[in-house]
């Protein structure tokens, strides 16, 4: 009987520690400057109006559909969504297979934003999105 217990309690432990794989999320770089090993490193939330920010979303397991969305939104006291309105939103098709998406836009007003990528086949729910200020 005691066997028994000692061989499922060790089954039951290899199937929690090694049964599960961890998933790994995209994540969002902002720069001022453009994306390198070495700029990326370097954590950036706080940018100046009118200059240009820089931008990699980096998928470690490759990108699930080819087309996702760009959508910056903009915290405001005066708008009815939660305090935020939509301020730019672009469609971007990359192929597949591919890690890594990078490109730069210009915010000429001050604030606090929020920089979210959708797929497009699930527009309700963002796989990536990060807070920035611009100053």
């Amino acid at each position: 009987m005691m066997k028994k217990l000692s061989v499922l309690f060790l089954i039951i432990t290899v199937f929690l520690f090694c049964g599960f794989k961890r998933k790994v999320k995209p994540i969002i770089i902002l720069s001022s400057n453009y994306i390198t090993l070495e700029t990326a490193k370097r954590i950036e939330n706080s940018f100046f109006a009118k200059s240009r920010i820089f931008y990699a979303l980096y998928s470690p397991d490759g990108f699930k559909n080819q087309g996702i969305r760009l959508q910056i939104s903009k915290q405001e006291d005066k708008v009815s969504n939660w305090g935020f309105s939509i301020i730019m939103t672009r469609d971007i098709y990359i192929n597949s297979g591919e890690k890594i998406y990078k490109d730069n836009l210009h915010i000429s007003q001050p604030g606090h934003y929020i920089i979210q990528f959708f797929y497009l086949n699930n527009k309700d729910y963002p796989f990536a999105h990060r807070e920035f200020k611009v100053y």
